[in-house]
């Protein structure tokens, strides 16, 4: 009956479209939403509606081998473009940069911006039933799904080891503004509802969010499956900060990181400092996720200077997480 379900929500899934609402200034792209927007807050002159059709999840095979890792990405608003877009192949191409030619690796692709976690989780305990074990490497709301995933004993027995990286565990502030901004609105100044609107429509044309479903999902607050106590887990937690009084420090930051990626996310850092006040403990981030939403458990490693993005694609974190699982490139 399970796998019946799955097949009818890959059906589902890639049998329907939404609409792509492009809004356009002098003919350029200013903002991208997959709802139509009521009263937008800024300018433009035209509408471009697009049909986005929603791809049906499915496990890509990218290397062979014997040894299993799984790497499970996060939310991708350039998927509306290309299922396999550059936030992923960025991520698929540090991994194989790091691991051994023996070592078989997958990714596990599925729509972000519109899926249902519950069954995108089962979608996964599916695809991987040919595997007696693996480990797991998911990023951002890869990890939800996971969780959901790991529900399956099935599924359990067979993870190894999981690294959550940058995972939003208890949702995300961020999701919460980008899903109630015009109420958050009325309680700033002008001078700072300006500036962020500024930095929210910069980060959309850089790509680092979209107006999707999905934000509504993961509000801060929202609540997953737990962790099952017998599988063994850890996160990576990013903190973007850049000390400017330790030059050096913040050169290498910046060298580590994609340069389109860093823009991106820096704007989405400065919308949350601007949004909460300075004792808020949602201002200690990866410009995405917070500390205390990452942290789940308290079983953590902290990556100082990391944005969020560099949880998925940095090669010094990629290959602590190699290191971690016990495979490392000779």
């Amino acid at each position: 009956m399970t796998i019946l379900l799955l097949c009818f929500y890959a059906f589902f899934i890639s049998g329907f479209s939404l609409p792509l609402y492009e809004y356009k200034l002098k003919n350029i792209v200013v903002y991208r939403s997959l709802e139509k927007l009521e009263d937008p807050f800024f300018s433009y002159d035209s509408i471009d509606i697009k049909d986005w059709k929603p791809f049906a999840p499915q496990l890509l095979e990218l290397q062979k081998g014997k040894t299993i890792i799984i790497l499970v990405h996060g939310i991708s608003p350039r998927e509306v473009y290309n299922p396999l877009d550059i936030y992923k192949q960025a991520m698929i191409n540090a991994f194989k940069k790091s691991i051994p030619d023996n070592v078989g690796l997958y990714l596990f692709l599925y729509p972000s911006l519109v899926c249902n976690f519950k069954s995108t989780g089962e979608s996964l305990v599916n695809f991987t039933r040919k595997f007696d074990k693996f480990y797991i490497y998911a990023h951002s709301l890869g990890g939800i799904i996971v969780r959901y995933a790991l529900q399956s004993e099935e599924f359990q027995q067979k993870v190894q080891k999981v690294i959550f990286a940058g995972t939003p565990h208890r949702g995300s502030p961020l999701a919460t503004f980008l899903a109630l901004k015009k109420e958050i609105f009325k309680n700033l100044n002008l001078d700072t509802v300006e500036l962020i609107k500024f930095a929210l429509i910069t980060s959309n044309a850089f790509g680092a969010s979209i107006e999707a479903p999905v934000y509504k999902k993961i509000i801060f607050g929202k609540k997953f499956p737990e962790v099952p106590d017998n599988v063994n887990y850890i996160n990576f937690v990013g903190i973007l900060t850049y000390n400017f009084s330790n030059t050096r420090e913040t050169i290498q930051n910046i060298l580590l990181s994609n340069p389109l990626t860093l823009a991106g996310l820096l704007l989405l850092k400065y919308i949350s400092d601007n949004i909460f006040p300075e004792s808020s403990e949602f201002r200690l981030s990866d410009g995405m996720v917070p500390y205390v939403s990452a942290n789940y458990n308290d079983k953590s490693i902290v990556f100082y200077g990391a944005n969020h993005a560099d949880l998925a694609m940095r090669r010094d974190i990629i290959e602590k997480a190699l290191a971690i699982f016990g495979i490392l490139k000779e």
